[in-house]
């Protein structure tokens, strides 16, 4: 991968998720099944829908190359899946070579299914709808304040309302991403602990979706979301193989990515580095670093102004605001071990900086990149390319399991 240069002008953070921005280009960690000759039909039919729901307009002689599949079988069975309404024929978009008979061009159907992203932040929730080819067609944000009291008949609500105003680009809805701020049981989706929302707790958030939107959901940290959106085609490391998310904000939890592996732990609560040490004695992570910590600190030492966020407050320590610059200085200070331990423990090639204060990378580059330098091979650091879409990305991500899925269904049948 080529080396990527930070530009401290051009952050991110704020940037929200856009119509028609294509997510799923690749999902996280797979890869085109090259066909063999020992493979059935079934496998062959699901390799040309890879190559087409991933690749755009191909010809045959394109679909042949990349499968390996001779050009007559190709003709075969790209003309089952025009059949079965999954591939669309356009005879007029191509020609070969620029002379002669127009080659027809195939393309995906994208409007056979769709899936919902959901982003519960803790301040923000973000819900998405995709297409089948991962486009997005529907999005929409609101407090998490407004839904976290009655959540999956809030989050219902909302998905059938974006269903209902693409209804001629989205086909069925079979399945949904949650990310969630606090600890779960993986496999119920029962939120154990929730960091702000403590209507969370106790919740089984996957089930009583399920029951609402009768389909198909996953529930996941969203700390291991974020990753995951991270080293995806549309990610700030695309197919990075060892990355280290450490999203601060509000709060501050930890992705990891070892080996293409998401590192999720025994219980899926890998990265809650809240409860860690921080440098001062009996006083945690949780206590000192995230955003109301901060506010606190700059109040109690005396500053002058009243900033409401870490946007105001690193601004104030930009623009030369002796109380703010020292708190953020002290905020770095710890950030910069954070960052020491994790990559003395992972040794990632990358380790991106997301989150709210992601935004203010000037203010911490300087900081990480001299607490890393006594490591021998010390990772590059960048600030999230993602903005604040990252959470919601990787829930659409890892809902496009649910496309596979249903896509090797009506392959079988």
């Amino acid at each position: 991968m080529s080396e990527q240069t930070v530009n401290t002008s051009e952050f991110r953070a704020n940037k929200d998720l856009e119509l028609g921005e294509r997510v799923i280009v690749r999902r996280f960690n797979s890869a085109p099944q090259r066909v063999v000759a020992t493979l059935g039909r079934n496998e062959n039919l699901l390799a040309l829908l890879y190559e087409l729901r991933h690749g755009g307009n191909l010809t045959c002689s394109d679909l042949s190359q990349l499968t390996g599949l001779a050009s007559p079988t190709v003709h075969r069975l790209l003309a089952t899946l025009v059949q079965r309404r999954l591939v669309v024929e356009d005879s007029t978009s191509r020609t070969a070579s620029g002379v002669g008979r127009p080659a027809s061009s195939y393309h995906f159907n994208r409007s056979v299914v769709s899936v919902a992203g959901v982003d519960v932040g803790a301040e923000t929730t973000r819900i998405a709808i995709a297409a089948a080819d991962g486009t997005i067609i529907a999005y929409e944000s609101l407090p998490t304040a407004q839904v976290v009291r009655d959540l999956p008949t809030q989050i219902g609500s909302i998905i059938d309302s974006l269903m209902s105003s693409v209804i001629s680009e989205a086909g069925p809805l079979v399945g949904v991403g949650v990310g969630i701020p606090g600890s779960l049981n993986p496999s119920t989706g029962v939120v154990r602990r929730a960091f702000l929302h403590q209507e969370l707790v106790g919740l089984p958030i996957q089930a009583l979706l399920e029951d609402r939107l009768l389909c198909s959901v996953v529930v996941e940290k969203d700390d291991h979301l974020s990753v995951i959106a991270e080293v995806s085609d549309q990610g700030t490391v695309p197919d990075a193989k060892t990355l280290v998310v450490v999203n601060y904000g509000r709060g501050i939890g930890v992705g990891v990515v070892t080996d293409n592996v998401v590192i999720n732990g025994a219980h899926g609560q890998a990265g809650r580095i809240v409860h860690w040490p921080s440098t001062v004695p009996g006083v945690t992570l949780g206590d000192v670093l995230p955003i109301d910590a901060l506010l606190a600190a700059y109040r109690a030492s005396g500053g002058d102004h009243s900033p409401v966020d870490g946007m105001g407050l690193c601004e104030l320590a930009r623009t030369g605001d002796p109380v703010a610059s020292e708190v953020v200085g002290r905020a770095g200070t710890e950030l910069a071990g954070v960052f020491l331990h994790l990559a003395t423990i992972f040794d990632p090639e990358y380790m991106v900086l997301g989150g709210g204060f992601s935004g203010s990378f000037d203010l911490f580059d300087q900081p990480l990149q001299e607490a890393l330098s006594v490591l021998a091979y010390p990772p590059q650091v960048l600030a999230t390319a993602m903005g604040s879409g990252a959470v919601v990305v990787g829930a659409l991500l890892a809902a496009d399991q649910f496309i596979e899925k249903w896509l090797r269904t009506t392959v079988a049948g």
